[in-house]
């Protein structure tokens, strides 16, 4: 078996030397770009950096910075030095770094700029074990100290030297790569351990399916940070030789797509719902003609019965479908969800219009992809069959266990955690799902998040989330019940759907907050609720429901990096107004 450094340099053997890997937009729109050869020379520039510095096997060096191909240098230049990388996400505030820096006992740390510089500064005298900063950005004057300099001084200072050949020959499969901090939803988080075979591993076993060559563009978005991007946008595009574009933030994306062109985009849930409402919404800013056109075509995707490629649907992808694809511009060819559920209905609506959605699914502590629908052999509504090398079983309780090689090394410093989750060579995922007769696997709830009601009757949340996301103007939703008489549920509504829903009952309203408040909008809301819930049982339908202003952020620390909201954060920031909805009426 291979390590990541030895796919680096067989990547750096196959292609030319000044072959394009990661493209920046600029601020005045245009696009920069690192090719191998000066890629190569700042991963070479970093070894020296750290071996000046007297970093060891095993020391851990942070990084704590949005994407960018110098993320992705010191990244490489950790692999060649054997140090263990620890990703750190930007939105942590300086207490949460200060956890992950002691926990890790980080000795440099990389900043992406000046803003980030100031969080560290806060801690830096509480992390004993910290020695340098480097700001990836250049500083100004007054920061640059002995113990903070600019990234640029290490381009500069540090000749590019490095016999990569001969350090990658002395790193074992088995060394260990990175650290990286799972998120979760609650509490402190945990350190995961990865190996190179672990992460090498799934590498080749999603490149089986996936098929990406050197001609693919991949759109970046997803934090580095988070094990889903880094594998499948980011070590999966590079050692297939693609090209890396970065997204300056998710609102640039619809910007930066017609420019762009991407072919593959590794996404989430969120976006998806975003473009899904955005696509149905779309009839609505034309007239005549081109709205009725638009909102036929809209509406036989919506319906799907129409079969694709008929004569009614091409003319519908000549005039609409058509115009969509050239939004994303035009190249298109899959969109890889994971992260989370995703609507059975959205990806059909999407696959529809001729954008192939396929859904995975995977987690941190399995490097991270353990199961990917084949883009040849797609089935809306799972999560597809295991990657190769991968051995899936149902347990007894429904939840889903796997092994493989990919399989995390451990939990840093956290012995027995890592023995509950990795029992007889089986990691318990946690979740649960069923398996149908071709191995194909559909995730139903989080085994953590299922409740049960004061009534003793088992909820599975995520279901009635999903459900209940039908209504175009549910932006977010989180469903409460656990050890409670009945189910509720936390609403954040798309705002401009409630200013429709507004207009259609002929409601006056002075401003957006009196819609989350009014009467006959909140009656026209729980007709809508009862309506779409009307299959579920008694005891799972959603009671009462609240209307929230603001919506869940990362930010705020209610959801995760990849947008989950955080359930027990949530429910204890808006527990009053919880009370309220379980007060007798």
């Amino acid at each position: 078996m291979q390590t990541l450094t030895d796919l680096f340099l067989e990547n750096s053997q196959k292609y030319p030397p000044n072959k394009k890997i990661f493209f920046t937009k600029e601020d005045n729109g245009s696009y920069s770009s690192i090719d191998y050869k000066a890629f190569t020379e700042n991963i070479s520039s970093l070894i020296h950096f750290f071996s000046f510095n007297n970093l060891k096997r095993g020391d851990k060096v942070a990084i704590l910075s949005d994407n960018r191909y110098e993320w992705a240098s010191v990244d490489f230049a950790c692999m060649f030095s054997e140090l263990i990388s620890v990703p750190t996400y930007v939105s942590l505030n300086p207490e949460q770094i200060k956890y992950i820096l002691n926990d890790a006992e980080v000795k440099i740390i990389f900043v992406m700029n000046k803003f980030l510089l100031d969080k560290i500064n806060k801690i830096k005298n509480e992390v004993p074990s910290l020695q340098m900063v480097v700001s990836f950005n250049k500083l100004p004057e007054e920061y640059i100290a002995p113990d903070t300099i600019n990234y640029e001084t290490i381009r500069k200072n540090f000749a590019a030297n490095e016999d990569l050949k001969k350090l990658s020959s002395q790193i074992s499969e088995n060394e260990l790569l990175t650290i990286i901090y799972t998120s979760g939803t609650t509490g402190n988080p945990k350190g995961v351990m990865l190996s190179h075979k672990n992460v090498y591993t799934n590498i080749k076993a999603c490149t089986k399916v996936l098929q990406i060559n050197e001609q693919d563009r991949f759109l970046s978005f997803l934090p580095y940070c988070h094990a889903y991007e880094r594998t499948a946008g980011y070590y999966l595009a590079f050692f297939s030789g693609a090209e890396i574009y970065f997204a300056k933030n998710i609102d640039t994306i619809s910007a930066q797509m017609p420019e762009v062109k991407p072919t593959i985009m590794i996404c989430v849930p969120r976006l998806l719902e975003k473009m899904y409402v955005k696509i149905s919404d779309s009839p609505n800013s034309l007239t005549g003609f081109k709205k009725k056109i638009s909102a036929w075509a809209i509406n036989m995707a919506h319906l799907r019965e129409v079969k694709p490629h008929s004569i009614k649907w091409n003319i519908a992808y000549k005039l609409v479908y058509s115009k969509i694809a050239a939004k994303t511009g035009g190249a298109l060819r899959l969109m890889c969800s994971g992260g989370g559920a995703l609507n059975k209905n959205i990806s059909e609506f999407f696959i529809y219009m001729g954008i192939t959605v396929i859904e995975g699914y995977g987690m941190t502590e399995h490097s991270p992809v353990i199961s990917v629908n084949p883009p040849e052999k797609n089935k809306p509504g799972t999560v597809g069959p295991s990657l190769n090398g991968v051995e899936t079983k149902i347990a007894d309780d429904g939840e889903i266990l796997v092994k493989s090689e990919s399989i995390m090394e451990g939990y840093y410093k956290h012995p027995k955690e890592t023995c509950d989750t990795i029992i007889d060579g089986w990691l318990h995922t946690g979740d649960i799902g069923v398996m149908d007769s071709e191995g194909y696997i559909k995730i139903t709830d989080r085994k953590k998040e299922l409740f049960k009601t004061s009534g003793g009757k088992y909820i599975a949340p995520a279901q009635i989330e999903e459900i209940l996301k039908q209504l175009n103007y549910i932006e977010q939703i989180l469903i409460i019940g656990n050890e409670r008489m009945y189910v509720t549920s936390l609403i954040v509504p798309q705002i401009e759907h409630l200013k429709m829903l507004a207009s259609k009952l002929k409601v006056d309203f002075k401003d957006e907050k009196e819609l989350h408040s009014n009467k006959e909008i909140l009656k026209e809301i729980e007709k809508d609720i009862n309506s779409v819930q009307k299959n579920l049982a008694t005891y799972e339908k959603v009671r009462k429901f609240a209307l929230l202003e603001k919506p869940f952020t990362i930010e705020d620390n209610e959801l995760t990096p990849t947008l989950k909201i955080k359930r027990r954060i949530v429910e204890e920031k808006y527990k009053d107004l919880i009370e309220k909805m379980y007060k007798t009426s």
